[in-house]
C-alpha cells in the first residue's frame, strides 16, 4: 500500500512539475507525510524523485534554459540548501503539522504579495531581491523539499516565455539535487537504501508523468502559466494550513 500511494503521489507531482516547472515537492511532501512517512523519509524520497524527474524535464526543455539566471540562482542555492538540511535535523522532532502550516503561511503571504503588486515584469529584477528569493528557495528545499514557491514568485517578475520559466526551475532542481542527496546521505543520514530503491522503482511513473506534463505545459502562454502557478501555490498553501 505505501508503494502504491507513493507511486500515485509521485506520478501526479511529476505531471504538475512537468507542466508548471515546479510543484512535485509541494504536492508530494504533505501527501507522503499523511500516508505515514516521516518528515525525514519524505524529504529524502521527494529529493530523489525530484532529481529523477528534472533530468527528464530539463532534457526535454534544454533548448530554452536561461543560463545567465540559472548560474546565479544555482550558486546561491548551493550555499543555502545545507542550511535547510541542518534545520531538518532539528525540526524532525517537532510537530510535522506545525512545520507544514508554517510553510503554508509563508507561501500564502508570498502569493498574496505578488498578486497585490499587480503586473510587474522586469528584464533584470534587483540583485538583492534575486538573492533573497534564491536563498529562501534553497533553505526550503533542504528543509521540506519545497523550494519552488520563491522561484515561482521571482519568475513572475521576469519576461520569460513559458518554456523558459519551466526550464529555469527544472534546471535549478537538477543542479541542486545531487548536493541535497549527498547532504541527506552523509550528514542527516536519512537517505536509506529502502528510500533509494523506492525512488528507482517509481522512476517509470515519474518519467510518464513528466512527459505528459511537459506536453501539457507546451500549450501554456506565459500569462496562463503565471496564473496557474499562483493558483497552485494558493491551493497547496491553504491545504497545508488547514
Amino acid at each position: 500500500m505505501p508503494l502504491i500511494l507513493a507511486g500515485f503521489i509521485m506520478f501526479c507531482g511529476s505531471l504538475a512539475q512537468g507542466a508548471l516547472g515546479f510543484a512535485l515537492g509541494l504536492i508530494a511532501v504533505p501527501l507522503l507525510v499523511e500516508a505515514g512517512f516521516s518528515l525525514a523519509q519524505t524529504v529524502a524520497l521527494t529529493t530523489l524523485s525530484i532529481g529523477i524527474q528534472v533530468m527528464f524535464g530539463a532534457w526535454q526543455l534544454r533548448a530554452h534554459i536561461p543560463w545567465r539566471d540559472v548560474k546565479l540562482a544555482a550558486i546561491v542555492r548551493f550555499l543555502t540548501v545545507a542550511i535547510g538540511v541542518l534545520l531538518l535535523l532539528n525540526v524532525e522532532t517537532m510537530d510535522t503539522d506545525g512545520v507544514k502550516r508554517l510553510v503554508g503561511v509563508l507561501v500564502l503571504l508570498g502569493a498574496a504579495a505578488r498578486l497585490a503588486a499587480g503586473k510587474i515584469v522586469e528584464r533584470d529584477p534587483p540583485l538583492a531581491a534575486s538573492i533573497a528569493a534564491f536563498s529562501v528557495s534553497g533553505i526550503l528545499q533542504g528543509l521540506v523539499a519545497m523550494g519552488g514557491p520563491p522561484l515561482v514568485l521571482w519568475m513572475t517578475m521576469r519576461d520569460y516565455e513559458a518554456r523558459e520559466a519551466r526550464a529555469f526551475t527544472l534546471t535549478l532542481f537538477l543542479f541542486n539535487a545531487p548536493v541535497q542527496v549527498l547532504l541527506l546521505l552523509f550528514l542527516a543520514q536519512t537517505m536509506s537504501l529502502d528510500i533509494i530503491l523506492l525512488a528507482v522503482a517509481l522512476s517509470p511513473l515519474i518519467y510518464m508523468g513528466t512527459t505528459i506534463g511537459v506536453r501539457i505545459g507546451d500549450r501554456f502562454s506565459k500569462q496562463l502559466l503565471n496564473r496557474a502557478a499562483l493558483a497552485v501555490l494558493v491551493v497547496i498553501a491553504l491545504k497545508a494550513i488547514v
